[in-house]
Parts: structure tokens; sequence; C-alpha cells
């Protein structure tokens, strides 16, 4: 008895230590970026690849595209968020970006930062993300996984730098990763959320590659406004199908932003950002 007290008081001052040392990392990993991208949101976009996903190393999604991102293992690059709002603001010319996987959920509360912080620099930066996880669940429940020494050494330290919380016992340790605040403070940044695991059977496209324009892999996903969903206290969604069959019979894009619109430009200054965008790029030699 006096043995297993012992140990619990061990285990917790190493919770404790760990918890403290957790608190101050702000920290995000990605295994890519992409820039200018037309399929990975509304128009074109800064899309960073997020490093790690638990269900690609457990029971990866068949068919998944970035194999490279599921493990936590291997090559990656950890910036601190002060970072990517420098790399974001200087580089999304057109204030449009996403975060894909990988599973961008991992580290939502880094994510949630970088996007309160660039709307709070310029409230017209746009941001959509992917997770493999439903929302509504996220929303009442969070997101818990147990980590088991067989899902290796990475999972484990990446974990301890993502998660709100987690308690180690000798064979195992119990991850919060996400409370259900938690959730709903990332959904106050981020405007859209492609919910739901990439399913080969339901895929949209008989196409090897994704249609310029689309950014929904499956007919089972659900694009998610996540400011009318927290305004309504009810999932605002799009089922991923009629979506793509909107965006692409109803409306016309803006040439700037890719967001719905009746003519060119959705306003005076998408119109001068793209002006821009298209001088830099002469320069570039047209690239």
């Amino acid at each position: 008895m006096i043995i297993a007290v012992i140990l619990m008081m061990k285990m917790m001052t190493t919770w404790k230590k760990i918890w403290r040392m957790k608190m101050m990392n702000n920290i995000l990993r990605f295994i890519g970026v992409n820039r200018d991208t037309r399929t990975a949101g509304p128009g074109k976009r800064l899309e960073f690849f997020t490093k790690g996903c638990i269900r690609g190393v457990i029971a990866p999604c068949q068919g998944c595209f970035n194999e490279s991102t599921w493990t936590f293992e291997g090559h990656y690059r950890e910036m601190t968020v002060a970072e990517v709002v420098d790399v974001c603001h200087e580089t999304a010319w057109n204030r449009q970006v996403t975060f894909c996987g990988g599973e961008p959920i991992l580290q939502a509360k880094s994510i949630a930062q970088v996007a309160k912080r660039l709307k709070e620099l310029d409230p017209t930066f746009h941001f959509v993300m992917y997770t493999a996880y439903k929302l509504d669940t996220l929303m009442k429940y969070g997101l818990k996984f147990t980590w088991l020494p067989k899902h290796g050494e990475g999972m484990k330290q990446a974990l301890i730098k993502y998660c709100s919380g987690f308690m180690p016992w000798p064979n195992k340790i119990e991850f919060t990763i996400l409370t259900p605040e938690d959730v709903k403070e990332l959904m106050k940044y981020i405007d859209l959320i492609v919910d739901g695991d990439y399913q080969y059977d339901k895929r949209l496209t008989k196409a090897t590659y994704m249609h310029e324009g689309w950014f929904i892999g499956s007919a089972n996903q659900r694009v998610i406004n996540c400011r009318k969903t927290l305004e309504e206290d009810n999932l605002s969604y799009w089922p991923a199908d009629e979506y793509n069959e909107y965006i692409h019979s109803v409306v016309v894009p803006c040439k700037c932003c890719g967001h719905h619109t009746r003519r060119g430009f959705c306003s005076d200054l998408c119109q001068k950002r793209f002006s821009a965008r298209e001088e830099e790029l002469k320069l570039l030699g047209g690239a």
C-alpha cells in the first residue's frame, strides 16, 4: 500500500512538471506548405500540411493521398505561433489560408492562436481547416486518446505539446487533447471546417486528381460554417456533394479570394489585391 502511494505521488509530481512545460509551448509542426493551391478551399490558398495523424498510425483512411503526414516521427518543421503568423501575413496575398494534414485538430490550440492573431491584424483573413473527426461530437465531448507504447514515442511527445491535459500511468497515458471549450474557441476564428474521414467508396470525382476548385474528397464529408454554428447553437453545414454542385453551377467565384459573388470581385480590396499579385507574377516571369 505504501509503495503504491509513493508511486502515485511520483507520477503526480512528473505530471505537474510536464504540465508546466507544456503550458509554455505554442508550437506547430508541419511537413509541407503549398502556395496558391486551388484544391484546399475557395480561391487560391496558402496551404499548410500538419505533421501527425492518430488515425493514420492506427487505422488510416483508405485512399488517403497524404501518407507521409501520418507518422509523428521523421522530418518536420517546428514553428512558433508567431512565426506562422509572420509567414501567413507576408505570403497569403489574398488572405486565404488552409490547414490540412495529417490531422490539424490535434494542433487546434495553436492553430486557434494563429487565426486569432491574423484576424486581429487583418479581419479579411479567411481560414479553412480539415478534420477526420465529426465536429458536433468534438463540440460535445472534446477529443481524448489513450496512448500506449505501441503507438510510438514520437506520438507521445507530440501529444504532450499539443494537448489540454494528460494523466500518465505505468503503461499508458490518458490524453485530453481538446476540451469542448477548446473546440469552440477554435471555431471563433476558423471560417469553414471540412469534417469527416475520407471514404474512398464515396469519392466525389472519378478523376485521378481533385478538380480545380474542389476541396472536399468524399460525399460523407461536410462543409461547416463555424460562425453560424456558434451563433445559432446548431450545426450549420453543406453536404459535400451539394456544396460542390452549388459553387460550380450557381455562383461566380471572386477572382481574388474565390468566395461567392455575382461579379468578378467581392470588393475593391479584392480587385486591388488581385492586380498587385498579377504584377508580382509578371516580375517573376509569370510563375
